[in-house]
């Protein structure tokens, strides 16, 4: 939460239904929201996050890639009585100790007759498509009446659409709202429903403690979290648990207890938004619960049942569907239990009841994880959320970023882009959300009037974006239309092609950067509406700087660097194991050539094929084929160009 905190228009999109025929479902679990920065993985198997499991996949990181975890698993809960009066819970997810585990123990699973949907509002991204409600808008479809291998689980008959939304304006991408559709289909009435999400937050460091080994020293602490929950005022809560300024909030959250030794300082939270119809408690009981215990504590069944070694029937324990609707909101010391203890939390935000549900009828409810730096930036990401859910998902946005193009030349950076067009080839006017008019003929969808008014430019030197970038990125340039609003500094020039360009050099050849370029639109007094910026990750990019193909006439002078090659210089950008991060380039390349690399033994250590009309270098991370590190010593390189047969030889000097 940084520039935008101000009113949110209502401006509701629809949905367009998108159902192919013929579209068979699989699993998906490979998903996660990326515009912004807050990385969640989505599933169509009715839990979101990945239980730690892979490295290489956010299972709710925040900041985007800085390596510190907040969600282990989460899941909805649906429970209701059926025709016959009995009572039934499905769940997406429940207390476990691994994917493996959460996944015999689920009780949704993909629908087979619904696609995966991914699309973006954004009209300069490939999956641009004018029902988005977002600029990442993922959907996926599940039920519970496929999958019976969890025990004594009884389906209800329901199929779930979600919708997973996530923002990259800058003013709205701390939070990913989760928008659930509970279809009916059993073909029989559901009464007094309850939906919740139940969630396994779990805050750390991945750099600190290792969550994905189970052997690994240190392992991930599961322990050291502290939970708690916020409400509105007028329920007779805890005067800790109800924040000021804002009368819709009901959401529990998490923190880590020591903050990892301030690698983990972040706050996590999930809130509900809201549902469709409203839901009518009894009157006094509050409309939501929050039930929070520890790890393995979850209710053994879906109703009330006695625990097995109670022989004489003596105490009733209520089920999943019991604490659904408890009106419970656990938080502070009780005289059962002290909530305010670090432990292994486990938490369930509830909502209910719903009195019936007929066959074919949909009932909506909708819940957004957001994060923070800290308490109150939380609260505030996600009473953004709550306004967006209020004005229908709609976060104003301004122009697109651009769609950019790269080149290169000694030590120089080349950015080239469309302006955009208001004609098409036969000139007539171009429909608003045609993606050829981004972004300086961008019209509002809030005003339908135009509203580019200039270009940020970013770029940040390094690997990895693990922060958020508006913090650490430089603004190397700023552009301004000349119309008497701003800065009238000018727009980029044209080239021949009629692209933008601009041109960044003193950059050091071979090195990481990120560059971002964002569009941004002028106040809009007459309608009271502030500057709008596009997203930073909406077309960031890591480039390397370094000459153009050497594809002119007569020979180019094929060159390595750094050459010696010592380990530990400044190329070396290692984490994790030694042998990761080290990188050197070939330098001086055509355009469509191949790299290979001998050992003093005449053996082929490497093979690299370069192909790329922009630049002429190419790096190699020092591992052989197949993948192992190589050794100290001298070797020899030889490199062909595909296109005239031309080779060229040289050395390379390894010293670790």
């Amino acid at each position: 939460m940084r520039r935008f905190v101000g009113t949110l228009l209502a401006l509701i999109l629809g949905l367009a239904v998108v159902s192919p025929s013929t579209v068979t479902a699989t699993p998906r679990s490979d998903m996660y929201t990326n515009v912004g920065i807050i990385g969640v993985t989505i599933t169509n198997l009715g839990y979101v996050g990945n239980g730690y499991n892979s490295p290489f996949q956010p299972s709710c990181e925040y900041p985007l890639n800085s390596n510190v975890e907040h969600l282990f698993l989460g899941g909805l809960w649906v429970g209701a009585v059926v025709p016959d009066g009995t009572i039934h819970v499905s769940t997406g997810a429940q207390d476990a100790s691994n994917l493996v585990a959460g996944d015999e123990i689920r009780e949704f699973t993909d629908d087979p007759d619904e696609p995966v949907l991914v699309w973006s509002n954004s009209q300069n991204s490939d999956n641009f498509n004018p029902a988005a409600l977002a600029t990442q808008h993922i959907q996926v479809a599940f039920n519970d009446y496929a999958r019976v291998e969890s025990g004594n689980h009884v389906a209800l008959g329901l199929k779930v659409v979600l919708r997973a939304l996530a923002w990259g304006n800058p003013y709205a991408d701390d939070f990913v709202i989760l928008d659930y559709s509970v279809i009916n289909i059993s073909g029989g009435e559901l009464r007094d429903l309850y939906v919740g999400f139940w969630n396994d937050t779990s805050v750390g460091s991945t750099e600190r403690n290792n969550p994905y080994d189970p052997q690994a020293t240190p392992g991930w602490n599961y322990y050291d979290d502290q939970n708690g929950g916020w409400g509105p005022p007028g329920w007779g809560l805890p005067d800790f648990a109800v924040p000021e300024n804002d009368d819709k909030i009901w959401m529990m959250f998490e923190h880590d207890d020591d903050g990892d030794d301030g690698l983990a300082t972040s706050w996590v939270g999930c809130r509900l938004l809201g549902s469709r119809p409203a839901v009518e408690p009894p009157e006094g009981v509050p409309p939501v619960s929050y039930n929070s215990w520890q790890f393995r504590h979850v209710p053994a069944n879906d109703d009330s049942y006695y625990a097995d070694d109670d022989v004489d029937r003596e105490n009733l324990l209520p089920g999943k569907y019991q604490i659904m609707g408890d009106g419970s909101f656990t938080v502070g010391e009780t005289q059962a239990i002290d909530y305010t203890i670090a432990s292994d939390w486990v938490g369930l935000l509830s909502t209910g009841p719903f009195p019936y549900l007929a066959p074919e009828d949909t009932l909506h409810v909708t819940f957004a994880i957001a994060c923070g730096a800290d308490s109150l930036s939380l609260l505030a990401n996600s009473k953004v959320a709550q306004v967006a859910y209020d004005d229908g998902f709609a976060i104003p946005a301004g122009p697109p970023s651009p769609v950019v193009d790269f080149s290169f030349e000694n030590d120089t950076v080349i950015l080239s882009w469309a302006p955009g067009d208001s004609l098409d080839s036969q000139g007539e006017a171009l429909p608003p959300d045609s993606p050829l008019r981004s972004p300086e003929q961008h019209i509002s969808s809030i005003t339908g009037r135009a509203d580019f008014q200039g270009y940020r430019i970013y770029r940040y030197q390094g690997e990895t974006i693990n922060e958020d970038p508006y913090s650490i990125a430089t603004l190397v340039a700023q552009f301004d239309q000349v119309d008497g609003v701003g800065f009238d500094t000018g727009l980029p020039p044209l080239n021949e092609d009629g692209m933008r360009v601009f041109r960044d050099d003193g950059l050091l050849d071979g090195f990481p950067y990120w560059y971002s370029i964002v569009s941004f639109s002028a106040p809009d007094l007459e309608e009271g509406l502030p500057e709008f910026q596009s997203g930073f990750n909406e077309n960031a990019r890591l480039v390397h700087p370094g000459p153009a193909p050497a594809d002119g006439g007569g020979s180019s002078t094929i060159g390595v660097y750094p050459n010696p090659y010592r380990a530990g210089s400044m190329f070396d950008n290692r984490s994790g194991e030694v042998e990761l991060g080290r990188k050197i380039w070939f330098t001086g390349l055509p355009s469509h050539s191949r790299i290979q690399v001998f050992n003093l033994a005449g053996e082929v250590v490497k093979t690299l094929d370069h192909d790329d009309a922009s630049s002429g270098q190419e790096p190699w991370d020092l591992l052989s084929d197949p993948v192992r590190a190589i050794a100290s010593g001298l070797y020899i390189y030889v490199v062909e160009n595909l296109d005239t047969g031309e080779r060229q030889r040289g050395k390379l000097v390894i010293i670790k």
